[in-house]
């Protein structure tokens, strides 16, 4: 009586090493543009939020027939604070003609971010504060005066390129909000 042969039971050493350079190839060539992947995402995300938010302050402002406040500030923070990646807040600005800050947590309407480590939310001097929408929808300084200027989201990750790695909101004097992407910003992302 034969016994079956055990040849055809595993794997051989070369089919082995074959199969982890194989392995081996597809990572190398993968991962770099999965870092991409997830880089370019984080920006999407984060820039999709923040326009969410503008857009909803805006909306509020027209629905409630009041001025509504966007201002940069931590997740816990009752004040504006000056960076606008660490979070942000939008409420019920009932004293326009003061410095932009809810009377009481009840003014609060929602809080957005914080934004993920890799990305910088910075806007240039009229916007770098707070964004504020009156009730006919336009933007306007605390002053009156119309408000207008540009918030640049942006990725440090070094996975994205110059010509992929910011997002800018364009807001204009009548509160519209437009989202453009800049060229050849580098990876400090400075200011638009």
């Amino acid at each position: 009586m034969r016994h079956p042969s055990r040849r055809g039971a595993g794997f051989t050493l070369v089919e082995l090493m074959v199969t982890i350079a194989v392995l081996a190839i597809l990572l190398a060539i993968g991962i770099p543009a999965f870092a991409s992947l997830i880089a370019a995402n984080r920006l999407t995300s984060a820039t999709n939020e923040l326009v969410a938010s503008l857009q909803t302050a805006r909306t509020e402002a027209i629905r409630r027939n009041a001025r509504i406040t966007v201002c940069p500030a931590a997740p816990t923070a009752t004040a504006c604070s000056g960076n606008w990646r660490d979070g942000w807040m939008v409420f019920l600005d009932q004293t326009p003609g003061n410095a932009p800050a809810p009377e009481s947590a009840a003014d609060i309407l929602f809080r957005g971010g914080p934004s993920p480590q890799s990305i910088t939310i910075i806007g240039n001097t009229n916007v770098s504060s707070y964004i504020s929408f009156t009730a006919d929808g336009a933007s306007k300084l605390l002053s009156g005066a119309f408000q207008a200027g540009t918030v640049r989201v942006c990725s440090t990750s070094a996975a994205l390129a110059n010509d992929r790695r910011a997002r800018d909101l364009v807001i204009s004097a009548t509160g519209r909000i437009i989202l453009t992407t800049p060229t050849g910003v580098p990876s400090n992302c400075p200011a638009p």
